[in-house]
């Protein structure tokens, strides 16, 4: 037992906390259901501060603003007017509380496990070696802040109970449960001032100052923009232009997407900006503080974010702005994002909160506003959009997330390696859910496994896997239970997603993943979940000419674009992809894909209509209808319905989304008021769902490329059913993105519809055979149950069966690619070509 090897004073220590703690849970035995949090500092958590070292002249109670305000913060020193960082920080609870559960009505701020989380990861008071405590007196989790070269990461370390203690008496610590005495020890070795005073590297502990911080101040002290211009400036004194009576610089520009969000703004001329340009030579730079009205339900969209940081860039000669947009939200929440809008780009934080911001805004805002208040060498618009852009922010996820798969996939086999790389694309698309709140968070949380499982190295199969293959595929009626509680507990909610996505593959048995690989916060090896958690997710895809500082579904397309060469081959590729893998930008894909669709309705649309506003209205959703009466509306809808757009080598599915974007621009503008979450295959129907089913097709030689785009379409679908109430079931995509040879199926290049061996419309036997295969596949797309989907498979193999015999009987008439495809089972969920 540990009492060999304490000195008397950690003896003394150990004494005084049991005795504090004891004393504490009989004071909370005797007031029952009375207690709140309140309760528990006052009786539990503050006497054992007190007996770790911590008095009260070293702890800052509710330190922070409104729901950031951390409990108690503890220092290694007597607390002064910029005390820095904690030695360790405290979020208490009520007791009794599930720490891994969203309480109700707070789902924006997650359960108490992700809110000390946060606050270790951005809270003013948390620095390089601060602890984190998340208790309600009884258990005590701890977490620890882990450096990594662009953010801090957070790991989960352990959690004790003190319970047994109220059943203690008065017995001294030396009396008590080996075990129970060995975890007051372990707690007084990671809280007690003095051991954390010896492990603390000196000079540590004060807490940076920079003019990111200064600005955040700024925005908690006083809300009116001048006040937030003034700092963004870095002139306290600075004489400001705003909306006021005299000025009318932006009198007549439109504000928002909305025209009057606007509640007022305040801007001025920061430094100057270098341009190739004579007449830009020299030009000011504009700078803003924009205040939103308070919005229930809506936050600082994207879109409004950069048609206001345009609109101050249009405002001055420079054609540069940055602006610091915010809104208070009607229970005094503040929401912000800071945009610069140059060369015709806007690039933008992802929102957040000032009082407690992401440790990605801090760092890009640390970055920009030097250069707002010093030229040094010039300012370019390159240089004035660099600290916003996402692009480093993908590279840097690329890097990490390839150096984790290789890690996983090394030493295994090829079948092994794409269980790997499926198990990928499951995990991120379930991560993008949980980020959108659609899959409890809790399921991702270290303290939430180690909380629930007796052996560690089960989560993968009895967490990860169990929610893949018995939920999130599996109809809510037809799910079995989880056998501990507590998981089955948090996975009620689950929905039920469909899609083959999540359905069990041979190889998924073989695949079996240590928490090692999902939680390590080590540099060196960090875990998935590590890595995921560093970034800002988003369900909506960032096109060309605007980008926040979030990882959206069109970054998943070209990571698994550059994974499929290894996984395939068990190397990294060549310089020339062996296979003609090759990643489309979305601006070229857009591009292409608008160029086609004008040219194919041209015919439909009158002479009046220009193709520039022709392709602008595919291209553009800020663009304007073209001059059309209602009856030329009705038409040019019509043609653009029956297009029908496959691509043969669909890859990680660019240009089908890129198309399926244009025809919803497009048809939203053409039908305003047409169906766009209808289930039902009708005309009426815009959805990204019906789109797909009635107009989109592709296929792809590899079964990995098939499963991203599909899970490309899957999110596209999900993000555009987000505000639509409750959680509908994905469609099937199988009978929509296929996997086969698109070589092998091309018809040979004699074969010519004035030769023999034609086939059209003079043979309606075949015709009609072809024609109900079509049909059943239709069906394929709205399959939920699996009955179903047994009751169309055995009606496919009867079809083909048919159309196998016909075409034995029609002699010339029957093309080998006719005979190929009455043999193959396109339904094959994950099917793999001969190679």
């Amino acid at each position: 037992m540990m009492g060999s090897t304490m000195t008397s004073a950690a003896h003394h220590t150990a004494d005084t906390l049991a005795t504090a703690l004891r004393e504490g849970l009989r004071h909370i035995a005797d007031r029952g259901p009375l207690l709140n949090e309140a309760s528990t500092l006052s009786l539990l958590i503050r006497p054992a501060l007190n007996a770790l070292g911590y008095p009260a002249t070293h702890r800052i109670p509710e330190y922070g603003e409104q729901r950031n305000r951390l409990d108690e913060a503890c220092f290694l020193h007597s607390v002064t007017a910029a005390p820095g960082h904690a030695a360790v920080i405290v979020e208490a609870k009520q007791p009794g509380i599930d720490f891994d559960r969203t309480p109700a009505g707070q789902g924006r701020y997650g359960s108490p496990d992700r809110q000390i989380q946060r606050y270790l990861k951005q809270h003013i008071a948390s620095g390089p070696d601060t602890i984190g405590v998340l208790t309600d007196g009884i258990k005590w989790r701890i977490y620890r802040r882990v450096a990594n070269p662009t953010a801090p990461d957070v790991e989960f370390v352990t959690e004790y109970n003190f319970q047994a203690l109220a059943q203690a008496g008065q017995a001294a610590l030396s009396t008590l449960e080996p075990a129970l005495g060995e975890q007051l020890a372990e707690l007084i070795e990671r809280l007690s001032r003095a051991s954390i005073a010896y492990r603390t590297v000196p000079g540590r502990v004060a807490a940076p100052a920079n003019l990111a911080d200064d600005l955040f101040a700024a925005v908690a002290q006083n809300r009116q923009p001048e006040h937030i211009l003034r700092q963004l400036l870095n002139e306290p004194n600075a004489v400001i232009r705003s909306n006021l009576a005299a000025d009318v610089g932006l009198q007549g520009v439109r504000k928002d997407a909305h025209d009057n969000d606007w509640l007022d703004y305040a801007y001025a001329a920061g430094v100057a900006i270098q341009s190739d340009k004579p007449d830009l030579a020299g030009s000011r730079t504009t700078i803003a503080a924009v205040r939103y009205k308070a919005a229930a339900g809506r936050g600082l969209s994207r879109p409004d974010t950069a048609l206001c940081a345009r609109t101050f860039a249009g405002a001055g000669p420079a054609n540069a702005a940055a602006v610091f947009v915010y809104t208070e939200t009607p229970d005094g929440e503040l929401e912000a994002r800071l945009a610069v809008s140059a060369g015709g780009q806007v690039n933008m934080t992802a929102a957040f909160d000032p009082t407690l911001p992401a440790p990605s805004a801090r760092a890009a805002i640390a970055q920009l506003l030097p250069l707002l208040h010093s030229p040094g060498d010039g300012l370019t618009a390159d240089r004035l959009l660099a600290p916003l852009e996402a692009a480093s922010l993908r590279q840097q996820f690329y890097r990490e997330v390839a150096q984790w798969t290789g890690r996983m996939q090394q030493g295994k086999s090829r079948p092994q390696r794409q269980a790997v790389l499926r198990h990928l694309v499951r995990v991120m698309f379930a991560w993008i859910l949980k980020e959108e709140n659609i899959i409890p968070p809790e399921l991702f949380e270290q303290a939430f496994a180690a909380a629930h499982l007796d052996a560690a190295g089960a989560y993968h199969r009895n967490v990860l896997a169990f929610l893949f293959h018995q939920r999130l595929n599996v109809p809510v009626e037809r799910r079995d239970e989880h056998p501990i509680a507590a998981i089955q507990q948090a996975m009620e909610q689950t929905p039920f997603l469909n899609g083959s996505l999540f359905a069990e593959h041979s190889d998924d048995d073989a695949l079996d993943i240590a928490p090692a690989a999902y939680w390590n916060a080590d540099a060196q090896e960090p875990g998935l979940f590590t890595i995921l958690s560093r970034y800002h997710w988003t369900m909506d895809e960032h096109r060309p000419g605007e980008s926040e500082q979030t990882l959206d579904p069109e970054l998943l397309s070209n990571l698994f674009e550059r994974l499929i060469t290894p996984t395939e081959e068990g190397s990294e590729p060549p310089l020339r992809q062996p296979q003609g893998t090759y990643y489309t930008p979305a601006d070229v894909a857009d591009e292409m894909v608008k160029d086609a669709l004008s040219a194919a309705v041209r015919n439909y649309a009158p002479a009046r209509v220009s193709d520039a506003q022709l392709l602008a209205l595919f291209g553009s959703a800020d663009a304007p209808l073209p001059p059309l009466d209602t009856m030329e509306q009705i038409r040019l809808a019509a043609r653009i319905k029956e297009l029908r757009i496959f691509d043969p080598a669909v890859g990680s599915g660019e240009f089908l989304f890129s198309a399926l974007l244009a025809l919803q621009r497009a048809l939203g503008k053409l039908e305003p008021d047409a169906a766009i979450n209808s289930d039902a295959d009708n005309s009426g129907d815009n959805s990204a769902a019906a789109i797909i089913r009635r107009q989109l097709a592709g296929q792809d030689i590899n079964p990995l490329a098939v499963q991203i785009t599909r899970l490309r379409l899957f999110i596209a679908i999900t993000a555009a059913r987000r505000n639509a109430p409750g959680n509908e079931p994905l469609p099937n995509l199988e009978a929509r993105i296929v996997c086969a040879d698109t070589l092998a199926t091309v018809a040979d290049p004699l074969w010519r519809p004035d030769r023999p061996g034609r086939l059209d419309t003079a043979d309606p036997e075949l015709i009609a055979a072809l024609a109900a295969v079509a049909e059943n596949r239709a069906q394929w797309f709205d399959a939920y149950t699996e009955e179903r989907k047994q009751e169309l498979l055995a009606r496919d193999c009867e079809l083909r069966d048919r159309l196998s015999l016909l075409l034995q009987s029609k002699g010339e008439l029957a093309s080998p690619e006719l005979a190929a495809f009455a043999a193959a089972p396109l339904f094959n969920i994950n099917p793999t070509p001969a190679p």
